[in-house]
């Protein structure tokens, strides 16, 4: 999305600069006016001319804090001024302080009224204090006093954007494409709102228009693969983000979306090299440290993803996420205290996180405490009942102390939700012979056999540890007349 308004607007005034000299100026009028406030005025204060440039020098490369300096003694030079009064706020809103620079603006109406840049700078300042309705209406002032003015329909439309009014600000940026000075921004911006209207391939369209007229805009090089990775075409998402990379080798954003894009086609060690190089530029990017634990983790490499994970955490002790992915790691190694502590702290953050209610069961049960476990299982199941896995192990582990009732409830909630899913079957199909229905069993065996054939083996290995010979055979009769040998 774009700043427009407060990058550009006094760009018509903006002289040729002579970096080195404007910096000696910047440096010599910041003593001058330090020694001023102390009363010790070796060097007179820059005449209103001189700060006029400096200001507008320090608007154009971002040194706001000098420029804010120079605008307040502008403006006690000439207190009546609407444009220095209008550069005041400029700067304040630069910097994020934006009821001052709301009341220079007001000031600056106050000595010129229909001054139309200064009510569409005033209209985006009360967008950011999030004063919609009002923002709406500044605009509309200075559409009142410029019925055409381009910048005021630019500025309209930046609104809705920023208010996630999308289709508002399609409208009004279709309208601009006409304009030969903000067609190449409308294109940017008509991407940015196609983008979150899921309108994707009119996305891309947008954001290649805008390319090809500003071919060095890593911003939008990035959109596009981030366009093209909500479409899961992350071939086509890496090379945008290489091109956005290629210009702009610090862009930890676009490393970062590499690095996702990269681990979504399971590249880990490219995913990996992407996350690096997202925390070389910027080492306290918590979801980098995150994700590289993730990748870490799926190659296997459990000590570099604890070590990853823990980055994370001692960034941000609330980040639970990392929690859970250091305490699957220690869970996977065996170390049950410590995985049982990450998932406990993860807990305490965020009670309905069914996944690690069910990876706490599951510790309990190879703790062997078995009856212990259900607890967990069950509180994961309240947080979320349609996980069919869950349900299974449940249920197994139900079985296992001989609760056939409640077991068999757990199978069928499973095989409900994952009907072409084979254990649960199998597993009531024991039940069922165990309690001598051996018609039901029958035909949950086949049922399971004809999912999942590689389950015979399992037949032949378990259930003559729990039935009689004729008991199975009658089993085998069954099977045999649907899969003869």
């Amino acid at each position: 999305m774009s700043t427009f308004g407060y990058d550009d607007e006094f760009s018509d005034e903006t002289p040729e600069w002579s970096k080195k000299d404007m910096d000696e100026e910047v440096r010599r009028a910041r003593e001058a006016l330090k020694n001023e406030r102390r009363g010790e005025a070796s060097e007179r204060a820059p005449s209103p001319d001189v700060l006029e440039e400096l200001v507008l020098y320090c608007m154009d490369t971002g040194k706001f804090e000098d420029g804010l300096n120079f605008c307040i003694k502008l403006t006690e030079f000439t207190p009546y001024s609407a444009d220095a009064w209008q550069k005041k706020g400029f700067i304040l809103n630069h910097l994020e302080r934006y009821q001052e620079a709301l009341d220079a603006y007001d000031t600056a109406l106050v000595f010129d009224p229909i001054d139309v840049d200064t009510h569409i700078n005033r209209a985006l300042t009360l967008d950011f204090l999030k004063h919609f309705d009002d923002a709406m209406a500044s605009i509309e002032k200075a559409l009142d006093y410029a019925p055409d003015s381009e910048d005021a329909l630019f500025a309209k439309a930046t609104i809705y954007e920023r208010n996630e009014m999308y289709n508002e600000a399609v409208r009004v940026f279709l309208y601009l494409l006409h304009s030969d000075k903000l067609a190449k921004d409308v294109w940017y911006e008509l991407g940015y709102c196609y983008d979150f209207l899921g309108r994707y391939s009119e996305s891309l369209e947008a954001y290649n228009r805008h390319i090809d007229e500003d071919p060095y805009n890593y911003n939008a090089w990035y959109n596009c693969g981030v366009v093209y990775s909500k479409q899961e075409h992350y071939y086509k998402a890496i090379e945008r983000y290489d091109m956005a990379i290629a210009i702009n080798e610090k862009f930890v954003a676009a490393w970062y979306n590499r690095g996702n894009a990269y681990a979504a086609l399971h590249r880990l060690s490219e995913a990996i090299e992407s996350y690096q190089e997202a925390l070389k530029y910027e080492p306290h990017d918590v979801p980098a440290w995150y994700n590289l634990g993730n990748a870490y983790q799926e190659i296997g490499d459990l000590r570099l993803a604890i070590k990853s994970f823990t980055h994370a955490i001692a960034l941000d002790r609330n980040y639970f996420e990392a929690y859970f992915g250091r305490g699957s790691c220690y869970d996977t190694l065996n170390q049950y205290q410590l995985a049982l502590d990450d998932y406990d702290r993860v807990l305490e953050l965020k009670t309905d996180y069914a996944e690690v209610w069910y990876a706490k069961a599951d510790i309990y049960y190879n703790m062997n405490r078995v009856e212990e476990s259900l607890e967990f299982y069950r509180k994961a199941l309240q947080q979320n009942p349609a996980d069919a896995e869950c349900w299974f192990d449940y249920g197994d582990t139900l079985l296992e102390l001989n609760d056939f009732s409640t077991a068999m409830q757990a199978f069928q909630q499973a095989s409900t939700l994952m009907p072409e899913w084979a254990e649960p079957y199998f597993a009531m199909a024991k039940i069922h012979a165990v309690q001598d229905s051996m018609h039901e069993a029958s035909d949950l065996l086949v049922r399971a056999l004809t999912l999942d054939p590689a389950l015979r083996s399992d037949f032949d290995e378990e259930f003559p540890t729990f039935l009689s010979a004729p008991a199975v055979n009658v089993l085998l009769r069954a099977i045999v007349k649907v899969f003869p040998v």
